[in-house]
């Protein structure tokens, strides 16, 4: 899977800020969500109380808890003896069922909200977690957003939502799932944006929120890890566009920005020290730097122009 280019880029900059402006997001405010003990300490047995309590706790880490939202399941849930134990390999039981639901996943309520999960999803926490962030971020978009009835018909809008609430590694995993069956494997996904624009969008909310990219790194799959390295790449070498993303994101929402404005954060990284030899090398230590716990932010004060520039 190759990275976007900066065409592609650009679009996806602009619509990440017009809702950091719209959504009144403070630089420093969202948590970095990420999917382990820490963040998601509760049992989880896959029935409809472990859902409500998974729910609430995403509900607060998106700053979302002064709103009333009923979360419950739709459909039957099964329980986990109807796979290949079964015998049932040539029926295709082992493939990822398609999703049912006879009712909205989100709807108003008179109180609220509703969101309803599809029971098929219970038992994937990858797909679980990434459809209630999504939901959430719908969420935010019709409260906060003066255009958030018409913006939530498009599932992607919701998701870049979520992702600026703080779910961007959620997003991120759902986003490119390797599954084995006895099919053999396969990859599906569980988000309307590609995992290279969910890279992007998630690089330039980590730099704007100073979040250090290596605990997110450590959680998120060998493509998902490839592509973040390369969007967090890009975005360390366009350091005004991070400030501006900061003080000024209307500007940056109206295209008002530039891509790659600092010099390579490679040179800029190894200037003034010894330089490995190949460009093979050069990346290699600069990942593994990143890896030790440079944010974005840190390489963009790199690559950032020094006096005499």
């Amino acid at each position: 899977m190759e990275p976007l280019s900066d065409a592609a880029v650009r679009p996806l900059v602009e619509r990440y800020a017009e809702l950091v402006s719209a959504l009144e997001v403070p630089a420093g405010e969202p948590l970095l969500v990420l999917p382990n003990g820490e963040f998601f300490p509760d049992v989880y047995s896959g029935d409809v109380a472990s859902v409500e309590r998974l729910a609430a706790r995403m509900q607060g880490y998106a700053g979302l808890e002064s709103i009333n939202v009923d979360f419950g399941v739709s459909g039957e849930i099964f329980g986990s003896d109807a796979g290949c134990g079964t015998g049932g390999c040539g029926s295709g039981a082992c493939a990822t069922p398609a999703v049912e639901i006879s009712e909205p996943r989100l709807r108003r309520t008179e109180h609220g909200y509703a969101v309803r999960v599809p029971a098929v999803e219970l038992g994937d926490p990858i797909v679980l977690t990434a459809r209630l962030a999504t939901a959430l971020g719908a969420i935010a978009l019709l409260e906060r957003h003066d255009d958030g009835e018409a913006l939530v018909r498009d599932a992607t809008a919701a998701e870049l939502a979520a992702v600026t609430l703080g779910f961007g590694v959620l997003m991120l995993e759902a986003s490119y799932i390797y599954q084995k069956s006895c099919g053999g494997p396969h990859v599906t996904h569980a988000t309307e944006l590609g995992c290279a624009e969910l890279a992007v969008v998630f690089a330039l909310s980590a730099a704007r929120e100073k979040h250090s990219l290596r605990a997110a790194l450590g959680e998120l799959g060998t493509t998902q890890r490839v592509l973040l390295k390369d969007a967090a790449a890009l975005v360390a070498e366009s350091p005004a566009l991070v400030r501006s993303l900061r003080e000024h994101p209307l500007r940056v929402a109206r295209g008002d920005f530039t891509l790659r404005d600092g010099r390579s954060w490679l040179s800029r990284l190894f200037g003034g020290r010894s330089r490995p030899k190949s460009e093979e090398e050069r990346m290699t230590a600069a990942l593994a730097a990143l890896e030790r716990g440079a944010s974005v932010d840190e390489l963009a004060e790199l690559v950032g122009p020094q006096d005499g520039e």
